[in-house]
């Protein structure tokens, strides 16, 4: 068994369709909160998915939030971040239907870390252009999703969509 570590995964929106793909990958990898937890140990199954609510695992394999990024619908915006492992940093991954992904080491609660030599490359190639620097950085899709949040947090999405349901 390799290292492991705890990981978050925050949904901020998702088209009723995608929903049960979203919550089947939450289950793949043991990552529950708020509404996300079973019904029962009869019924394993997730029923909803409830945007703005941060699940997790506390345990999770080195690496992980790369597989669950590649399984997350490209029609969906989220958040998968594990935390850092030793001397190694932890990995962001940010996605936005509009902006697609973005990913890069982080810290334990999910924010992008530079090195001093990453930052002055940066500074070099986009000078003062604040929009690039933000792109670069991830700030754009921080932003993105945090408007995401302030519009569906809360909203409970139920596994199989009813018909005529708008996408969210």
């Amino acid at each position: 068994m390799g290292d492991r570590t705890p990981i978050q995964v925050v949904i901020y929106s998702c088209p009723p369709d995608l929903v049960a793909a979203v919550l089947d990958t939450l289950e793949t990898y043991d990552i529950y909160g708020g509404a996300h937890s079973p019904n029962s140990l009869a019924d394993p199954r997730l029923t909803e998915l409830e945007l703005g609510v941060c699940c997790s695992r506390i345990e999770s394999s080195v690496g992980s939030s790369d597989e669950i990024a590649d399984e997350f619908p490209d029609q969906a915006a989220w958040k998968v971040w594990e935390d850092p492992a030793y001397e190694h940093l932890g990995q962001l991954h940010l996605h936005h239907p509009d902006l697609g992904r973005f990913s890069a080491e982080c810290d334990a609660y999910g924010r992008a870390v530079f090195t001093s030599l990453e930052v002055d490359r940066l500074a070099a190639k986009h000078g003062s252009d604040l929009v690039q620097l933000r792109h670069e950085t991830g700030l754009t899709w921080e932003q993105a999703l945090e408007a995401l949040a302030a519009a569906n947090n809360g909203i409970v999405l139920p596994r199989e969509p009813s018909p005529g349901s708008a996408p969210l």
